[in-house]
């Protein structure tokens, strides 16, 4: 019984270092603890959480596997090790750890959180929605239950959950005005196109943590913000000296320094940033391009004209009252977002955004990163639709475009990956508006070199050669498509609409079914969601700025270039 006290009293000293941020003290009072006591559970979870806090999650993910062989069970540890996966992107495995923790103990919050924070990581509103309000009716005075509603509401799509977002946000601020909140206020802003509270955000975030990576990345993206040398020599030192920054964090900076040096028109420097930030994802992601090819290639052969013919259903959205979908798609950065921006703006159309809703009821699982077995899968999965169940994947998408509808009669789905899906749609919707973004090709590539995505989504993208071969890729799919659908795909040329707005918008429209609206040429003063990369470029007039934008990095460019010309 003595030596049970004992412990306990020692654990609460580290436990309490722990609390005050003294995490190299504490570890060596739990390692301190495990000489006496070498299986004691709280101390070797409690170990392990302090090396996830210190982003050393290999070692953190050690402990937590010690603790777990202790007891496999515990809500607790299930928990751990869900979230020290989630933190290496292994989402698939985060999730089933998050699920076994729950089913365990449903009213702990710490998971119901997590679980909430993972789908808002997959923006799946829905799921994130109903997470986060069920961690809300437990704790309600709860911070991090009460951000990730915000974040819930910020990604719901519906008309003024934005605005709620940002009041909760406001109020968190308030109270905490630290650099973290800034950030999720300084994001919920943008989202809703307030782009000047949206800079004085993370300006602020900034000054409360002039470190932060984060803060310092998003400023860099802003038109608004201008680049401050004391600031760029800052975290250019950090980028040296911290050999223990995370991926992500080093990534981010060196993409935030490239968008720096870029806008000081120093282009030699920002070329310099520009390759390192893509080496640096590239070696993370390694992405297998001849895998891509063959996924591409075997969605052609699944969806022949034939297979299409023979199991499309009829169609049955010509009801007046039924909403209807415009799917936007094409290769990322290709105009998708400015196109879906122009139709939105028509008064019988709701921007839905860029939906998960239709991969979801495709049971595709993912359009890119897939593998042999995955394609096998989705494979046997096609041989077993009735046409029933086809039936019943109809009903439940259209159900969930009206949930987010307000009513609208069109709702516009701009996921861009969709493009591998067309088969799939023209056999839900035989008559469904798809329009096709197409933009120049290098202009294309080059605008998806320059951007860091979240995590590692479009890994492709991060290779010249691997972009360049993916791009080509996509062209090959998409006149698989063009070939059995013709005319009934709308093929939007990027610089047509810009060099023509309007007799290219007239078209757009008249292809949807919609009449004539002047507000569509107006798009940019629209007051809607936008969560996209492009959120701030759809909230200013068509311009030019990045047409032939590649052309200034000429020299760093030839792999891209003799790629795209095979």
């Amino acid at each position: 019984m003595q030596i049970k006290k004992t412990l306990e009293v020692e654990f609460q000293k580290a436990f309490n270092q722990h609390l005050s941020g003294n995490l190299e003290q504490a570890q060596a009072l739990y390692k301190n603890i495990l000489k006496k006591a070498p299986l004691h559970f709280d101390t070797i979870r409690h170990l392990g959480i302090s090396y996830q806090d210190r982003q050393m999650y290999g070692l953190a993910e050690k402990y937590f596997l010690k603790a777990y062989k202790i007891d496999s069970s515990h809500f607790s540890i299930l928990n751990n090790l869900g979230t020290i996966k989630f933190l290496q992107f292994k989402m698939d495995e985060a999730l089933e750890f998050y699920k076994k923790a729950f089913k365990a103990n449903p009213k702990y919050v710490p998971v119901i959180n997590n679980i909430s924070t993972f789908y808002h990581r997959l923006i799946r509103n829905e799921e994130c929605m109903k997470f986060s309000k069920l961690a809300l009716s437990i704790e309600p005075n709860n911070q991090t239950t009460k951000i990730n509603y915000a974040k819930a509401l910020s990604i719901s799509g519906k008309p003024n959950d934005s605005n709620k977002a940002i009041e909760i946000f406001q109020s968190i601020v308030k109270e905490y005005p630290d650099s973290n909140n800034y950030k999720n206020l300084g994001t919920a802003y943008r989202n809703a196109g307030k782009l000047v509270e949206s800079h004085s955000c993370f300006t602020k975030a900034l000054d409360c943590d002039p470190s932060d990576v984060g803060a310092f990345f998003n400023l860099s993206a802003s038109k608004l913000y201008k680049p401050i040398d004391s600031v760029l020599i800052t975290f250019e030192k950090i980028l040296k000296s911290e050999k223990n920054l995370i991926i992500t964090d080093k990534t981010a900076l060196t993409f935030g320094l490239y968008n720096n040096y870029n806008k000081l028109k120093k282009y030699e420097k920002a070329s310099k940033f520009l390759l390192l930030g893509n080496k640096l994802m590239d070696n993370w992601i390694n992405t297998n391009i001849n895998q891509e090819a063959i996924f591409l290639e075997a969605v052609k052969e699944i969806f022949s004209k034939e297979y299409i013919t023979k199991n499309k259903l009829d169609n049955k959205l010509n009801i007046n009252d039924e909403t209807k979908p415009i799917f936007i798609l094409g290769m990322p950065r290709s105009g998708t977002t400015l196109c879906e921006q122009i139709i939105s703006s028509h008064s019988n159309v709701f921007g839905g955004g860029e939906l998960q809703s239709f991969v979801e009821v495709s049971e595709i699982g993912q359009t890119t990163n897939v593998n042999d077995n995955d394609i096998k899968n989705y494979k046997s999965k096609l041989n077993n639709m009735t046409k029933d169940l086809l039936e019943q994947k109809r009903e439940a998408y259209i159900k969930k475009l009206r949930k987010i509808s307000s009513n609208a009669s069109f709702v516009t789905d701009k996921l861009p990956h969709n493009f591998v899906l067309i088969g799939f749609i023209k056999i839900l919707f035989p008559d469904a508006k798809i329009i096709y973004c197409k933009r120049d090709k290098t202009d294309n590539c080059f605008s998806l070199y320059t951007h860091k995505f979240v995590d590692k989504s479009h890994g492709y993208s991060y290779n010249q050669r691997t972009l360049g071969k993916y791009y080509n890729l996509h062209l090959i799919l998409m006149e698989h498509w063009l070939k059995i659908f013709k005319n009934e795909i709308y093929v939007l040329d990027h610089e047509n609409l810009i060099n023509n707005q309007e007799m290219y918008t007239r078209e757009i429209l008249e292809y949807c079914d919609l009449n004539w609206e002047p507000a569509c040429l107006e798009f940019y003063k629209t007051k809607r969601e936008v969560l996209t990369a492009s959120n701030e470029q759809v909230r200013e007039p068509i311009n030019k700025k990045s047409v032939s934008a590649w052309k200034k990095y000429d020299n760093i460019l030839e792999p891209l270039k003799k790629s795209l010309r095979k």
